[in-house]
């Protein structure tokens, strides 16, 4: 392997002062970056403070699905030209696809950023002590949770290896039906209360799902129309995994009411969920061979791999990539008490309403703006396909949303009528009681 010097261009030196933000690494981050401070700044402001939380979600969500199909996808570890074993790469060596040994690393990292706040807090006012565990069972909750929820992250950081992000976000839109049809399956066995059945939130979620399916199934046939055989192979996988990473999602949220809630914070998430997460996720990056995207078998002779096998290999190739992949753990540790702090300050329907509106524009952002794309878009007639499909969907999915804010809006005011009609039956009572009493 002959040594080359790395050009900042090729790594996220964004920062240069030859390059700055408009190089075309940095260009992809303006508009997160750009939401973190319009919301910091609107949150400054009384009047304006939950616009500036759903803008600094906004930006904050965005940041990451950006670095982190950047970091997993296109990010140039090894330039084109390079020589491996006397060949020279024909194309750039892209990315690190190790998406099960990434997710691990970030735990690990969390962890340890929840150690230096907790040890450097430990003796002052805002000194931190995590929630304690009281039983075996909300230890057995805990531990369940942490695997599958970082079975989730990592099938998903897995798929960004393989698809744009644009691919990613929409299939992962498709929760909300997944989600409802794990809790009635674990109602059937009794796990889990029914949910109620409304024709319309039903009929929007499949009609939801079925653009998700139209959109990546356009993608896949553009793919292969314009001669990438290879590239629409890498996708399917892409997309298989990033169903299953929903499929681990809808199973997260159904356990939450199977196995009740442990009222845990981000905190004590990361203090109680990285250790059993990591030892989950260790034997797949460790045994687990996958078919490897780009120019990789080019540069170590193998078509298959394990993510430990990938992290080796980019660790001789490029240092730096490491670096990035060390940095998403704290991005993550910074996003989750990001969306901690949301979904405490609004209400939960509002933050998941957020949180759809952020995939809807990131994807139509990712459409319009060359620079976030993965791919060039397909041509006719699959690029009008994908725009209908993503117009539709995010239309389906923002009006389920909505229904279901407006049926949550019913039920409080329902229960305060209940509650008040009790206290007025309390009140009727008491009289009748003193007016017994005086004969």
């Amino acid at each position: 392997m002959d040594h080359f010097s790395l050009d900042p261009h090729f790594s996220f030196m964004m920062w240069n002062p030859s390059g700055g933000l408009l190089s075309d690494t940095g260009k992809p981050f303006v508009i997160p970056l750009a939401g973190l401070a319009l919301g910091t700044a609107l949150m400054q402001i009384e009047k304006y403070a939950t616009t500036g939380k759903l803008v600094l979600y906004f930006g904050a969500q965005s940041f990451m699905n950006i670095y982190m199909g950047w970091v997993m996808r296109t990010s140039i570890t090894v330039p084109a030209g390079t020589i491996f074993h006397g060949k020279a790469l024909e194309a750039d060596l892209t990315g690190c696809p190790a998406g099960f040994a990434l997710t691990a690393m970030q735990q690990v990292i969390s962890f340890i950023v929840f150690w230096f706040f907790f040890a450097s807090a430990y003796f002052t006012p805002y000194r931190y002590t995590p929630k304690k565990l009281n039983s075996w069972f909300e230890v057995f909750c805990v531990v369940i949770f942490g695997c599958v929820f970082a079975l989730n992250i990592a099938l998903n950081n897995f798929s960004l290896g393989y698809i744009s992000i644009a691919v990613n976000l929409i299939i992962r839109s498709c929760l909300p039906l997944s989600t409802f049809l794990s809790q009635q399956a674990l109602a059937v066995v009794k796990l889990y209360p029914f949910k109620p059945c409304r024709a319309k939130e039903i009929s929007l979620m499949i009609v939801g799902v079925i653009c998700a399916g139209v959109f990546t199934m356009a993608r896949l046939l553009g793919s292969q129309a314009s001669g990438k055989e290879s590239s629409s192979g890498n996708m399917l996988l892409g997309v298989g995994m990033c169903i299953a990473s929903l499929l681990c999602g809808s199973l997260n949220l159904a356990l939450a009411g199977v196995l009740g809630e442990t009222k845990l914070n981000v905190y004590d998430t990361v203090a109680y969920m990285a250790i059993p997460a990591t030892l989950f996720l260790l034997p797949i990056a460790l045994s687990y061979e996958k078919q490897v995207p780009g120019q990789w078998p080019v540069v170590f002779g193998k078509t298959e791999m394990t993510d430990f096998e990938i992290l080796q290999g980019v660790w001789t190739v490029n240092k730096t990539t490491i670096l990035w992949l060390c940095l998403s753990g704290v991005f993550s540790f910074i996003y989750n008490i990001i969306q901690f702090s949301i979904v405490h300050t609004l209400s939960p329907s509002a933050t998941a309403f957020g949180g759809n509106f952020n995939k809807a524009a990131l994807i139509f952002l990712t459409l319009l703006l060359p620079f976030l794309r993965v791919h060039e878009l397909p041509g006719p007639p699959y690029i009008q396909v994908i725009w209908g499909a993503v117009i539709v969907n995010i239309a389906a999915f923002s009006y389920y949303s909505y229904l279901q804010i407006l049926a949550k809006r019913e039920a409080e005011k329902n229960k305060d009528w209940e509650d008040e009609s009790e206290d007025e039956d309390s009140d009727s009572d008491e009289e009748t009681t003193e007016s017994n009493g005086k004969y």
